[in-house]
């Protein structure tokens, strides 16, 4: 395995377009990438986290832009994005007719995210494609914090990793909207209470 930065954002690049898995550091947990373009990346990001092939991946954007080129956004989920992203909080939204059976499927949902590591929101606008990025971890394991577990996890598997910290060692909070009523699925670093005031 590798250690790089973002700053080699071409090599970085050409692992995506290979549909190989690439691992990085966001604010939360480490999380594992690859290309959301291509069914080969999907099933190779299946294969690398050992995860049921019926769940679909969170897609990191670098945008509210690029989030609403796939999803449908009422005015709660609206609120929601404005206040905390980038930041620490994924939400499920219905996604748009374009989007790739493979992403979504069979749910009428898709998770996005845009992250709140600069570093990192400067490759994902460098890549200029949303990334499927789940938590760097094996199925019901815990996730890598720091670059030497990820390397005790991963390192017959990923060529190439970033290297960097976790400020908040915790997943993201993931969120549905049901008819204005909102509906934690994973408790993270942003609570309900925070959310519920800003949408008020």
């Amino acid at each position: 395995m590798k250690i790089v930065t973002f700053k080699e954002k071409e090599l970085l690049k050409s692992e995506l377009d290979l549909n190989r898995v690439i691992a990085f550091p966001t604010e939360t947990v480490f999380g594992l990438g690859a290309t959301s373009n291509s069914i080969k990346a999907f099933n190779e990001l299946v294969k690398v986290k050992n995860r049921r092939p019926d769940k679909p991946f969170t897609l990191m954007c670098h945008s509210k832009k690029q989030i609403e080129e796939l999803a449908y956004i009422n005015e709660t989920e609206r609120k929601i994005i404005d206040n905390f992203m980038p930041g620490s909080i994924t939400i499920l939204l219905k996604h748009k007719e374009n989007v790739k059976e493979y992403l979504y499927l069979n749910s009428e949902y898709l998770g996005f995210r845009i992250p709140k590591n600069e570093e990192l929101l400067e490759f994902l606008k460098f890549y200029d494609v949303p990334l499927l990025v789940p938590s760097a971890n094996k199925r019901d394991e815990k996730p890598a914090l720091t670059i030497d577990e990820l390397k005790t996890i991963f390192e017959k598997e990923i060529n190439v990793a970033v290297y960097g910290e976790c400020n908040e060692k915790i997943s993201s909070t993931v969120l549905r909207v049901e008819k204005n009523d909102i509906i934690i699925l994973r408790e993270g670093p942003i609570s309900l209470q925070e959310i519920l005031e800003v949408i008020k």
